[in-house]
C-alpha cells in the first residue's frame, strides 16, 4: 500500500527557469484540510495520546512529527479522504472531509506487513468467499488475539473489498505524483466504554485496517481524533 509506493520512489528536484530567473513555483498543497502542507509539521495533544495508554495495541510516533507525503482518496459525493503520511514513522493521520467540511480525523500507525508468496497465500486474504479481506470478524494481535468488527459494511455475511485509488503528492509543487490501487477494509474494536453506545463520552475504539497492494498486505492500527485534539504548524 501506501509505504511501499512511499519507499520506492525517489523524490525529484526540478527547476523552470526562464531566462536568468526563476519562475516561481505555485504550491498545489495550499488548501489541504487543517492547513496541512507538506514539510509542514502536526502536532497532537499529549493528554488526547495518553487517554489510549494501556487500551490499544500500538504506540504512537513522536510528535511534532513533519508531513512527508498527501494521499487523497475520492469517495464520492464530494467526500475525500487526505492521508498526511509522517515523516520518519511509518503512519499517517486521514482527515475525512464533506463539502469541504472536515467530518473525521483518525491516526493510523503500521502494525504489519505480509508478502504472501503463493496463491494459496493470497487465497488467505482475498478470496472473494472466504479472504480475511471482507469477512465479518477478523482476529489481530500478538501475544493475544482480539476480535475486529467490520466497520464498512455492515452484515455477517463475507462482502466485497472496498476499491480505494489513492493520489500520491509527494512534493509541494506537483511535480512527483504518484497514483496506487488498493483493496481494503476497516475494522474496530471496542476498547473501552460502553460497546452498545457510540455516544458513550468513556468509550475508546481501536481500528484495524487492512490493505492490499502491489504484492504487499499491509495492516494499520489507529484510533480517532478530535479535530481540536490536532495543530497544524
Amino acid at each position: 500500500m501506501s509505504y511501499n509506493i512511499i519507499r520506492a520512489v525517489a523524490k525529484k528536484k526540478t527547476s523552470d527557469v526562464v531566462g536568468l530567473f526563476k519562475r516561481k513555483k505555485k504550491r498545489v498543497d495550499e488548501n489541504l484540510p487543517l492547513k496541512v502542507k507538506i514539510g509542514g509539521l502536526i502536532e497532537l495533544d499529549e493528554p488526547a495520546l495518553l487517554a489510549y495508554h494501556g487500551l490499544i495495541q500500538f504506540e504512537f510516533p513522536r510528535f511534532p512529527a513533519v508531513v512527508e507525503t498527501v494521499g487523497k482518496i475520492d469517495l464520492g459525493g464530494n467526500v475525500f479522504a487526505h492521508r498526511c503520511y509522517l515523516e520518519k514513522a511509518e503512519s499517517f493521520l486521514q482527515i475525512v472531509t464533506e463539502n469541504d467540511v472536515v467530518a473525521e480525523c483518525r491516526l493510523y500507525v503500521l502494525d504489519r506487513e505480509i508478502y504472501p508468496s503463493s496463491d494459496a497465500d493470497w487465497d488467505l486474504w482475498i478470496d472473494p468467499e472466504t479472504g480475511i479481506v471482507g469477512s465479518p470478524d477478523v482476529l489481530h494481535g500478538e501475544p493475544e488475539e482480539l476480535l475486529y468488527s467490520r466497520e464498512w459494511v455492515d452484515g455477517e455475511y463475507q462482502a466485497d473489498p472496498v476499491h480505494i485509488r489513492e493520489r500520491f503528492l509527494k512534493d509541494p509543487f506537483g511535480e512527483d505524483v504518484v497514483v496506487e490501487e488498493q483493496q481494503a477494509m476497516s475494522y474496530f474494536r471496542v476498547a473501552s466504554g460502553n460497546p452498545e453506545d457510540e455516544e458513550d463520552p468513556q468509550r475508546v475504539d481501536e481500528f484495524l485496517l487492512i490493505s492490499v497492494g502491489d504484492g504487499v498486505v499491509e495492516l494499520y492500527l489507529g484510533v480517532d481524533l478530535l479535530e481540536s485534539e490536532i495543530t497544524v504548524i
